[in-house]
């Protein structure tokens, strides 16, 4: 992953933060094409009107075949690539801002990069969101008079509930996104020294230790905050004025009342898989794509 800057036999003309940038674009574009079928039966698991894994599965494909599990795909594919980038840029601005001498992060240091990179992300992540769950939990299939397209449903949001419609939701998602971070960048950084020991020194990487590290990382730092994306979902998949919920308590409060605690971990089987799959595919575009920018194995692969 990253460190603190270090001498290099081979200098690459892009400045750190610019490799972790284009890397993490990389690394953000294979994770979507990986991850979306499991994502959309994951929204709508999580909205709760659609069954369960077998019947929400069933329900796409009859509707509109293979293609309707990768529903919503096109606003993370135009814009993971930014959202990853970000994140990866400024876990690495936070890295070599907060040590600078030191070639190996602790873990503590480790973990406030993360806290750093998730709040930044928070703005990117939210529009985003709430754009992938509207379109996700649509019946209407495309080519019926009911269906809302992508960018015909970024301009009715506009026209109807303004740019704050955009970020609604914005408070759980900065409540889930800081700590899945830390989570994430830290258990990441843990496990591929656990595989591989040393690695952090030497900067040297297996295919299949940053595999399962990233897949790992992922799946742990969902688990950590999938009752706020739950709260996240409900609260986004609707508009303000016609919502049944003020905010993101008060959707906590009626998902509670009205099915209990259970609700709150509705689809999380669903969501581990995807986030394995998705962060194992996402660290390793990175770190491969990092290597091939600096010209040799990255300094410091957390």
């Amino acid at each position: 992953m990253l460190q603190a800057d270090a001498p290099v036999s081979t200098p690459s003309p892009l400045a750190p933060a610019t490799k972790d940038f284009l890397a993490g674009a990389v690394g953000g574009c294979a994770s979507v094409l990986a991850g979306q079928p499991l994502d959309t039966i994951r929204i709508r698991l999580q909205h709760g009107a659609f069954g369960d894994f077998g019947q929400t599965c069933r329900s796409l494909v009859a509707s509109g075949g293979i293609k309707c599990l990768f529903k919503g795909a096109a606003y993370p594919l135009l814009t993971i690539t930014l959202q990853s980038a970000v994140v990866f840029q400024s876990f690495g601005i936070a890295c070599r801002a907060i040590n600078r001498d030191q070639a190996v992060l602790p873990y503590e240091q480790v973990c406030m990069a993360g806290m750093f990179s998730g709040a930044v992300q928070t703005a990117i992540s939210t529009p985003v969101d709430l754009l992938k769950i509207r379109q996700q939990l649509q019946v209407a299939r495309s080519g019926m008079a009911s269906y809302v397209g992508p960018l015909q449903l970024l301009r009715q949001i506009l026209k109807t509930e303004g740019l704050p419609g955009l970020y609604r939701g914005g408070c759980i998602t900065l409540l889930r996104d800081i700590p899945a971070h830390a989570i994430y960048f830290t258990s990441y950084e843990l496990c591929h020294e656990l595989f591989e020991p040393g690695s952090r020194l030497t900067g040297t990487h297996s295919p299949a230790a940053l595999f399962v590290s990233g897949g790992i990382a992922g799946a742990l730092s969902w688990l950590g905050i999938y009752h706020f994306d739950v709260v996240k979902t409900r609260l986004q998949s609707l508009p303000a004025s016609v919502s049944p919920y003020k905010g993101c308590w008060s959707c906590a409060r009626h998902i509670y009342a009205a099915e209990g605690a259970r609700a709150f971990a509705r689809g999380l089987g669903t969501t581990l898989c995807r986030a394995f799959i998705v962060n194992a595919v996402l660290f390793s575009g990175y770190e491969t794509a990092l290597q091939a920018l600096s010209g040799h194995d990255p300094a410091n692969a957390a």
